[in-house]
């Protein structure tokens, strides 16, 4: 057997080994215990989480936050809001580590994407949104382009009436995976953090194209500026959105 060859069977056989059930759960029970010791284990600033809290009493709502600083939102959820969660996954194998990851957080796993399973995915949202539940999106993944918020947010707002929040955190101790599409950010232990809550975006009903457009831009903006001002409390360099031209040239190659 040839080095090409013996290369292409490893990595079937890790492939295989990664799929199965108990090495899911023990990936996402790892996932876990780290982000319950970073979390706990950092000093965190909170912007509008009472203000979120007392706004929850009324409605339900809709989460946004960016594809690279999903990892930790579970955590915050389950410390300091507590309240019926489910979130948008990917069905796809990373998706389903991610899936157990957020059911030890009590928080439901909705499988879809907008590549993937989406109408199914997008049916399970409005359902969950009528029955009182909140829900989370990473509204630039599964794929990119990164923090450029895809349409689907502001259709489940103009659809059912639920407000948009705004959710982002950053932590001066921290890697940042820079080959990464989303430039992935890993907290790190014992550092300074601060966890951002918006306030509420709401969205017309009747909507021309143009106007559903400026509000889904509005929203993009929010989340954005958000962001960098989370970064920057903690003393962080911003995180950019991606070129929209650079993304589409590697796209076409």
């Amino acid at each position: 057997m040839n080095y090409v060859n013996l290369r292409f069977k490893i990595k079937n056989i890790i492939k295989q080994v990664l799929k199965s059930t108990p090495v899911i759960k023990c990936l996402s029970f790892i996932i876990y215990a780290y982000a319950m010791f970073v979390g706990k284990t950092t000093k965190w600033s909170l912007k509008g989480v009472d203000k979120f809290i007392k706004n929850a009493q009324n409605s339900n709502m809709i989460f946004i936050g960016w594809h690279s600083r999903a990892t930790m939102m579970p955590y915050f959820w389950n410390r300091f809001i507590k309240m019926r969660l489910s979130a948008l996954v990917s069905p796809h194998q990373d998706g389903q580590i991610i899936a157990h990851f957020l059911k030890r957080f009590n928080i439901k796993p909705i499988n879809g994407s907008t590549n993937e399973k989406a109408r199914q995915g997008a049916l399970e949202i409005m359902r969950e949104l009528k029955d009182g539940s909140n829900i989370f999106i990473s509204p630039d993944g599964p794929r990119g382009p990164r923090m450029h918020l895809k349409k689907s947010p502001v259709y489940f707002a103009q659809k059912t009436g639920k407000p948009i929040y705004c959710v982002c955190f950053s932590t001066d101790k921290a890697l940042v995976f820079e080959k990464a599409w989303d430039k992935t950010l890993i907290t790190l232990p014992f550092g300074k953090g601060a966890f951002f809550v918006s306030e509420p975006i709401y969205i017309p009903k009747d909507l021309t194209d143009d106007e559903f457009e400026q509000y889904r831009k509005k929203v993009e903006d929010i989340a954005i500026r958000q962001s960098i001002e989370c970064d920057e409390f903690v003393g962080r360099i911003p995180c950019q959105p991606a070129d929209i031209n650079d993304y589409k040239k590697k796209e076409n190659e």
